[in-house]
This record gives structure tokens, sequence and C-alpha cells, in this order.
């Protein structure tokens, strides 16, 4: 019995070393490919723009701000009898909510405006609902506070914003209205990165950057 038990441990360990061991990349190409499902095919953009709310959208604004600010300033109260301090606490410049900006028709608090095109709005669409759902599984994390920066606004044949979908780059996080907007699109890491590639291209700015 012992000599078969020590003939079966020798098979196998000569069958394990003869096996050729895969090296770091072809490892992590496996596991890439394994992410994928092999038989995905995207949403055709014809059948992308008859999705809500692209099926009720006569104009896609991007709109920046916030960009002065590297992270959500703490308020500190000052003290009653400093004056000089009270008064510069009174003019500091402070973050505006996506609320503010849209309370103004023109979009004065935003820093930056930009209509999209056709082509853009094609790729835009692309971007949210085939992204993520070529992934098998979707690796998705957040990180830090919540302090956006950008938002995706979408107007009716009113001239009338019916939709958002603010979004924060830094952190990998989003709010928007309806509140379910493109909740389950939005379910992978690479979307975003993705999207902040897209918003760059087309001459908005996504990061606070030093002046």
């Amino acid at each position: 019995m012992k000599n078969i038990l020590f003939l079966f441990f020798a098979f196998c360990s000569c069958f394990h070393s003869g096996q050729k061991k895969k090296n770091p990349k072809d490892l992590l190409d496996d596991f890439s490919n394994d992410r994928f499902y092999k038989d995905f095919k995207p949403i055709t953009f014809n059948n992308r723009i008859k999705k809500f709310p692209f099926n009720k959208t006569s104009k896609i604004k991007l709109i920046s701000y916030n960009l002065d600010f590297k992270k959500e300033p703490i308020y500190t109260p000052q003290l009653i009898d400093d004056s000089i301090a009270i008064k510069n606490d009174e003019n500091r410049k402070l973050p505006v909510e996506l609320s503010d900006i849209l309370a103004n028709k023109n979009l004065e608090k935003a820093q930056q405006q930009k209509n999209l095109t056709l082509m853009e709005i094609q790729e835009l669409s692309d971007i949210i609902f085939n992204e993520c759902a070529k992934y098998r599984m979707g690796l998705f994390s957040k990180a830090g506070c919540y302090f956006p920066r950008n938002a995706i606004l979408f107007y009716d044949e009113n001239d009338k914003i019916f939709a958002y979908f603010e979004i924060c780059f830094q952190c990998g996080g989003f709010t928007s209205d309806p509140k379910n907007l493109f909740e389950d699109d939005f379910d992978c890491d690479d979307i975003y990165s993705k999207l902040e590639v897209f918003f760059n291209k087309v001459g908005m700015q996504t990061q606070y950057k030093e002046k």
C-alpha cells in the first residue's frame, strides 16, 4: 500500500513539474480575456438612441464646475470679535452645487459648457451602454469624498433640462435625476476612465489643476 501511495505522489509530482509554467503576462492576459463576454454584441447607435433619456433628447450639454477647488473646503467658524476674519470669511469663494447652476437658464455658475455634436453623442452613448456590458464581471470601487466637477445635461424639445447625470471622476461616484438614470450601466471602474477621456477630448476639464 505504501509503495502504491509513493508511486501515486511521485507521478503527480512529475506531472506538475512537467507542466509549462505561465509567466505573469500570460496569467494577466488569461484574466483579462475571462472578464469579457466572448459573444458580446454592442448595442448599435440606432438602438441606443431609442433608450431613455436619448429618446427624448433634442440637445445634450456637458458642464464643468468647482475646478478651482482641490477638494471640498472645510468650514471653520470665526470668532465673533474677529471682524477681519469674519469679513474674509464672507468674501471667500465657495464651491457650487449643481442645483445652483441649474437654477439659471444660462448656467452662468458653470465654468465650462459644451453642446455635443451628433458624432459626440454617438460616442457618449456607446460608452454609457456598451462599456460595462461587455464585462463578464465588473470590477468596481469608490474612493474619497464625493466632490463632483462635471455633469451631463439632457434637454427636451422645449430647451428644458429634463434629466441630468452628475459625475465625480475623482472618487468614481454619481448622482442623477431621475434617480436611477444609468444606474445599471455604471457597474465597472473602466467606464469612469473612458468617460473622463471623452470629456477631456471634447475640451472639458475634469480635475483640479494647480495654478
